[in-house]
């Protein structure tokens, strides 16, 4: 049996009832006794439809005639000694209908796609006959079966012959007379495996209609290693949704080529004529399923029908169960926003329920744009083949094949297009035609690069990649150099601490090739997950070009060698221009192998970040010359790949960041050495927080090389003991620096004096904008000297941050306030972290600040005072408020930790009342100081007539629902604040209070009615004579757990109310300062103070007006809980009961006042 056969086999399966009904007719010429095999039906023949002509001595031409009378057909199996009726129409009469046929939805349904017709009607005779042949459409081991094929513009017929073509078709020439011989092995019975295998295409007869070209899906060659060329016509009516196929097979490649060329072409100008290729059911079910996916807007939705074919060769096969996995099937191909979506065919309309259920339209499968690796269009059939590939996933192939081809591949391009815009080298293979690219290159760019670049191609590749977008956090921040930033925040949810791998590759691979950024940050997001990681089933994502389209001078195979986060790294930094930055602070914590651990035989991996970017600076295949490795420890094998980039004069370093990085005394002499060739491009070094001590002569001539050095970051460092500076004067003088840390490392009297000599130098130090010498074991008389010497003028300010927290300030504290009384003091000003083991010298401090005119940012939090303030202090603090005319941020904040709290007492209350006539300050920082109500009603007195601050720092002080609606009432008038914070650890505190006390009532309540006398007769006798229990049971009635659930309700819908109107008072106040217009009034509302959750009487008050009747039932009528009735006899229950039906009567008669 040929391979053929089997495959039209599969496409006949059906109930045994329909295949014994199959009958042939007699041609009337023939004689009776003639013994002759029942027919198969035709491809386009089905069992309710089907009509042959009657003979082949009848014309079809000729009108129908008088038909014999229909007759019943036998349902059992088909034999060849069963009757059959003497007309064609007795036969299809005789069989269930079509919408009766209980058969499943097949994409390759043996029945036929529209209505056959006994006569050809004259629009279709009419027609121009494109081609015409002779065409073999089944063979078996027995026959191999010919029919003739005439294609037209608008149809594809089959006849039994030359002659009936010639009959239908004046320009088809008639064929040679002949005698008409039949044979017997040509007409198989009915109930054979061959008719069983050919029952699609094998019918020999005249077709009416014929297949209208509109309802051909694709047309394609078929590769199954027969010895004999074939190509296969699918074809779907899409009215019923019946999909059929045809296989032609022939024995010349050139004539198999003709025919497939003409039907293609043909099928493809009908179905480019055709106004809806898709009908509106099949339109609406598909959208729906499209929609259910998050995955229709209409603008940008497209639809086709398509053929999925099953490649591979398959010689032979045993079984026909086994055609099921190869046969092709009719599916709707729909490309959405982010996906590609295969839709199996629907149910007829007829076949449907009244309500059908949208889980009924699933989609077959679904697959992310982004994840196309291979896209392969055929030049001379329909088929196409779609690869999808999920990282570290196998590929998934799509052997599909459809007259719209070409349509798909231009759509499919030009939606990547829009996701993926800019992109020099796109992640895939594009392998289509020459008309297609043509068709692509008249295509605009569907979204050229703009602000929302970013989000399409981030929500592409979550999409593709199934993670919720909503999951990714990021900010764009525009700092002074390189920006602007992105930065990527850490997750928040719960049990969420990191990203997935997949997430991750979804915002790496959405960066590339965008423009818009300067600074790309990872920082505090772990990347580990990354490192060491590797894609076994493909390297579609590696980069190998720049965004120019210059290779990238590295081996292709040890690209894709490395490791994901090597990839994607290298990727981020080849293909922008733009780029200069990349932070990588805290992204991986992996420490390296221990070089005396002798268990370890292989080399260190690691971290990845060196490996992937220092060879691109050594080759100059990027613009990144800021690296920052802050936190990440450094292996041997990341110093390689540092220290050769590093000596190379073109690699052009700008900055390196390689704070608390594990470096030693050695290898940070190594680095200091390498970077050498650098000392005209290094602008900022930092390598803060390493286990280093310092040789101040070395290091000196070390860092001494880099003449342009900017920012240099040599905070929490050990140095060798001795009386030279750690940087000479001479070294400084070199550099015109805007920010120098030296935070945390011991200053001697020497730097000190170079530090003070170079500020003293206004020319060369112009520039300097941060100088921070926290905890650096400096006296008040060492910060004094550097005030002075970096102050130009008495009262002129310096635009410097200076930051001396954490020193002995308290020494020779005289003389650093006698500086900043004077005037001699930085712009900004922090001393945080002050122990003053005398309050009159904070008050001294207070007083200064008072009167300097220089400061305009000072940080004074975290004071410790010996005892809270006394009204003198509290006093200077108020003339600070009221006078200072300078100061335009503040910070007064306390602490309030396990360790260590600090706060200036009740009587700041009174001292910020200095505030209202203060006219400088827009920004004021009070935190932990434990205002309380009191506090937050001077602050709302405070709003309420200061009309310049701006921000209000003020959570952390256990404020009330009623002082925080004071602060929100203040808001009603005041137009110029424009944060105030909505309190929500007050909100927890009140929450988490009001159910340990509404609990505590409960319990207590619980527990007094547990308290039962020990003999039954005591409790017996009391209610007689009247007598009350010593401990009465409260007035608070009985609590559920329902009723907690209510308080907690109450109080938080109080907190909810008002933050509600904070954000209507700021929004107003934004809209004000930004000239927006808006109205004054919010919500036309006055002041209110909140009457729900004022106290915890009034709370169980109001949640007691819904409580559940049966409780309270329960509690008012005396009923023990369940505990109780387990602890008495069966005889005290008795009693029990006896006295409790008469209790009431006893309450009034004994009890009432009347009584």
């Amino acid at each position: 049996m040929s391979k053929e056969s089997r495959r039209r086999s599969f496409f006949a399966r059906g109930p045994l009832g329909a295949l014994a009904g199959l009958q042939n007719n007699k041609d009337d010429d023939e004689p009776a006794n003639l013994l002759r095999k029942r027919r198969t039906a035709s491809f386009r023949t089905t069992l309710s439809t089907s009509s042959t002509q009657r003979g082949d001595d009848h014309s079809i031409k000729s009108a129908p005639g008088t038909f014999d009378a229909p007759t019943s057909v036998n349902t059992g199996p088909a034999r060849v000694s069963q009757s059959r009726s003497s007309s064609v129409f007795g036969s299809v009469r005789g069989q269930r209908t079509w919408d009766s046929l209980e058969e499943p939805l097949s994409a390759t349904s043996t029945r036929t796609l529209s209505s056959q017709w006994p006569i050809l009607d004259d629009a279709v005779r009419n027609n121009p006959v494109l081609r015409h042949g002779e065409v073999q459409t089944s063979s078996t081991m027995f026959r191999k079966k010919k029919e003739y094929l005439v294609l037209t513009e608008s149809h594809l017929l089959r006849f039994k012959n030359h002659q009936k073509a010639a009959d239908a078709f004046a320009t088809i020439p008639k064929p040679y007379p002949r005698a008409s011989t039949y044979r017997h092995s040509q007409n198989p019975s009915g109930g054979s495996n061959n008719e069983l295998q050919s029952l699609t295409s094998d019918t020999s007869g005249d077709r009416g209609l014929g297949t209208p070209l509109r309802q051909i899906v694709a047309v394609y060659q078929l590769d199954d290693g027969r010895p004999y060329f074939a190509f296969e016509v699918s074809y779907l009516d899409d009215e019923v949704n019946h999909a059929s196929s045809m296989t032609l097979q022939f024995g010349d490649p050139e004539e198999m080529m003709a025919w497939l060329a003409s039907i293609r072409a043909a099928a493809n100008r009908a179905r480019l004529a055709d106004p809806n290729p898709l009908s509106a059911y099949n339109s609406h079910l598909a959208a729906r399923v499209v929609e259910a996916e998050r995955d229709y807007v209409p603008p940008h939705y497209a639809i086709y029908k398509v053929v999925q074919r099953f490649g591979g060769k398959s010689p032979s096969r045993a079984s026909s169960d086994d055609l099921s996995k190869v046969a092709a099937s009719v599916l709707f191909l729909a490309i959405g926003v982010h996906k590609v979506h295969l839709i199996s065919l629907f149910k007829p309309p007829s076949q449907r329920s009244s309500s059908p259920s949208l889980g009924s339209y699933n989609t077959q499968s679904s697959f992310g744009i982004l994840t196309i690796t291979e896209l392969r269009v055929s030049e001379v059939d329909d088929s196409f083949e779609l690869t999808f590939r999920l990282p570290l996933q196998k590929p998934k192939k799509l052997h599909l094949a459809s007259l719209a081809s070409h349509d798909v591949a231009v759509r499919l391009r030009y939606v990547e297009g829009g996701l993926r815009p800019e992109w020099e080298s796109r992640p895939y293979q594009f392998i289509v035609p020459d008309d297609v690219k043509r068709d692509i290159l008249r295509q605009a760019s569907p979204h050229p690069m703009d602000q929302d670049s970013l989000d399409r191609t981030l929500i592409g590749y979550c999409v593709a990649y199934d993670v919720k977008p909503e999951n990714i956090r990021y900010q764009v921040t525009y700092p002074p150099e390189d920006c602007p930033c992105f930065e990527l925040l850490r997750p928040v949810g719960l049990r969420r601490t990191h990203y997935t791998v997949l997430e991750l590759l979804a915002v790496m691979r959405s960066l590339r090739y965008n423009e818009s950024f300067g600074t790309i940050s990872f920082k505090d997001v772990s990347l580990d997950i990354l490192n060491g990681l590797k894609d076994e089933y493909g390297c579609d994502h590696v980069c190998t070009k720049t965004k120019r389209g210059t290779p990238v001078r590295m081996d292709v195979e040890e690209l894709e060698r490395s490791c994901l986060l090597v990839q994607e790294v290298r990727a981020l930094a080849v293909t922008s221009r733009r780029l200069r930055r990349l932070n990588f602070s805290s992204s991986l914590t992996r420490r390296p192998h221990h070089h005396m651990d002798s268990n370890r035989t292989d080399r260190d991996m690691g971290c990845g970040i060196v490996e992937a970017l220092f060879p691109l600076c050594k080759y100059q295949t990027t613009n990144v010359d800021w690296i920052a490795l802050n936190n990440i420890k450094l292996s041997d094998t990341d110093l390689d790949y540092l220290v050769a980039a590093a000596v190379e004069r073109s690699c052009h370093l700008r900055a390196l960041e390689l704070s608390n990085c594990g470096l030693t005394d050695r290898t940070l002499s190594l680095i200091l050495d390498s970077l050498r060739p650098q000392e005209n491009t290094l602008e900022a070094l930092d390598i803060s927080s390493n286990p280093v001590r310092l040789l101040p002569t070395t290091f000196d001539s070390q860092i001494g090389v880099f003449g342009y050095v900017t920012k240099l970051n040599l905070s929490h460092l050990a140095r060798t003991s001795g009386e030279e500076p750690l940087i000479s004067l001479e070294t400084f003088q070199a550099w015109k620096l805007q920010e120098l840390g030296l935070s945390g490392t011991s200053l001697n009297a020497a730097t000190v004096d170079a530090i003070a000599s170079y500020l003293v130098n206004y020319h060369q130090s112009s520039a300097l904008r941060e100088l921070k010498l926290d905890h650096c074991y400096l006296t008040g008389r060492d910060v004094a000297y550097l005030l002075h010497s970096m102050t130009e003028r008495p009262g002129k300010a310096r635009n410097l941050h200076l930051d001396v927290s954490e020193n002995n300030i308290e020494q020779y504290l005289d003389e650093f306030i006698n500086a900043v009384a004077g005037g001699r003091a930085p712009s900004s000003l922090t001393i945080r972290l002050i122990e003053f083991e005398e309050e009159a010298d904070f008050r001294k401090l207070i007083l200064a600040f008072a009167s300097n005119t220089t400061i305009r940012q000072l940080d004074i939090s975290r004071a410790s005072l010996p005892c809270e303030a006394s009204p003198a202090t509290c006093q200077a603090l108020e003339k600070m408020f009221s006078e200072n005319r300078t100061l335009e941020w503040l910070d007064i904040s306390g602490e309030d930790s396990r360790l260590e709290t600090t706060k200036l007492g009740v009587g700041i209350n009174k001292a910020l009342r200095g505030l209202e006539r203060n006219t400088a300050l827009r920004v004021l920082y009070i935190r932990y100081q434990k205002l309380g109500l009191q506090g937050a009603s001077t602050l709302a007195d405070v709003l309420k007539k200061n009309s310049t601050l701006q921000e209000l720092y003020c959570e952390n002080n256990g404020i009330t629902l009623n002082g925080f609606t004071d602060l929100v009432n203040a808001l009603h008038r005041n137009t110029t604040i424009l944060y105030l914070p909505a309190m929500q650890e007050s909100r927890q505190m009140a929450l988490k209070k009001t159910e340990d006390e509404v609990k505590h009532m409960r319990d207590e309540y619980a527990a007094q009615t547990r308290v039962r006398s020990n003999s039954l007769r005591s409790a017996i006798m009391g209610k007689v004579v009247g007598k009350t229990s010593k401990d009465p049971l409260p007035n608070t009635p009985y609590l559920s757990d329902q009723d907690i659930k209510a308080a907690l309700g109450l109080v938080d819908e109080s907190w909810e109310r008002q933050e509600y109107r904070l954000r209507q008072y700021l929004q107003r106040n934004y809209n004000i300062q930004n000239g927006i217009p808006t109205a004054l009034d919010v919500d036309d509302e006055e002041y209110e103070r909140p009457e729900t959750a004022e106290s915890i009487s009034k709370i169980v008050e109001r949640v007691t007006l819904d409580s559940t009747p049966t409780v309270e039932t329960n509690v008012r009528l005396g009923m023990p809980d369940d505990d109780e009735e387990h602890d008495l006899t069966p005889l005290e229950k008795e009693l029990e009961m006896s006295f409790r039906q008469n209790k009431g009567g006893w309450d009034r008669s004994r009890l009432s006042p009347n009584g």
